[in-house]
């Protein structure tokens, strides 16, 4: 089939020569694919509305030998709320970035395309705190492609009482008698623990009505950025270089 319609999230957009855009989009039911809008930089094109960040749209798409081309477009959603506050604007940026460095290209991914388009909606609406949002989407995508971390219990004797030492390469927490001394740990306090534990089990509507500290949100970021740096190169990460400015 050399057309394709697909339900896309637009991941990433950037200039291609003096006229096009490239894309990197999120398809429901083909994965992630790479595509060329032609004259969408032009001001008067029909696709330049529909080919930039935050855009949730049906897309008729033309393969080629290496690239798809964008033949039409229609916007289902745009999130235009995100666009006019700068911290949203920073964590949405940031989940697709994220979401375009995890995911491998032609592989489909439904349960990751609902969780971005959900958490963008959720930005969108103001309905969550931005940070604990961002918090949920890292855990829960890292979960979605396989790297579940054991939260609940030592994986060794089982014991909840704490306090907790976390293990990338064993991807789970230790008790203070259990730890392995052949394993990089780090310490991973009970109540950030339950504050991540927690977030894996939920939908990002329920994330608004999480409440947690500021230690502990640190604390976890600093486990989540830990967890996320084992599988993938966080420092080459632009969005979260920009949340860094913005939000210290």
């Amino acid at each position: 089939m050399k057309l394709l319609k697909a339900r896309a999230l637009v991941l990433r957009s950037r200039p291609l020569g003096e006229r096009d855009r490239l894309l990197s989009l999120l398809t429901l039911e083909h994965g992630k694919i790479s595509a060329v809008a032609p004259g969408a930089r032009k001001v008067k094109s029909k696709l330049a509305a529909g080919v930039d960040y935050f855009t949730c749209g049906s897309f008729l798409l033309y393969r080629g030998r290496s690239l798809y081309t964008v033949s039409q477009l229609e916007i289902e959603k745009s999130f235009r709320s995100i666009r006019m506050d700068i911290r949203a604007y920073a964590y949405g940026m940031y989940l697709a970035e994220l979401t375009d460095k995890l995911l491998q290209e032609g592989e489909p991914y439904p349960e990751v395309f609902r969780l971005l388009l959900n958490c963008w909606s959720c930005l969108d609406e103001n309905k969550a705190d931005n940070e604990l949002l961002g918090r949920f989407f890292e855990l829960k995508i890292l979960s979605l492609l396989g790297y579940h971390p054991h939260l609940k219990g030592c994986l060794y004797c089982g014991s909840t009482a704490g306090p907790f030492f976390w293990s990338n390469s064993s991807g789970g927490i230790f008790c203070e008698k259990c730890l392995p001394a052949e394993e990089s740990v780090f310490p991973f306090s009970k109540g950030a623990c339950s504050l991540a534990f927690s977030l894996l089990g939920m939908t990002p509507a329920k994330v608004s009505r999480i409440r947690a500290s500021e230690s502990q949100k640190k604390e976890l970021k600093d486990f989540n950025h830990h967890f996320l740096q084992y599988w993938v190169e966080m420092s080459s990460f632009q969005g979260l270089a920009f949340l860094e400015k913005i939000n210290p």
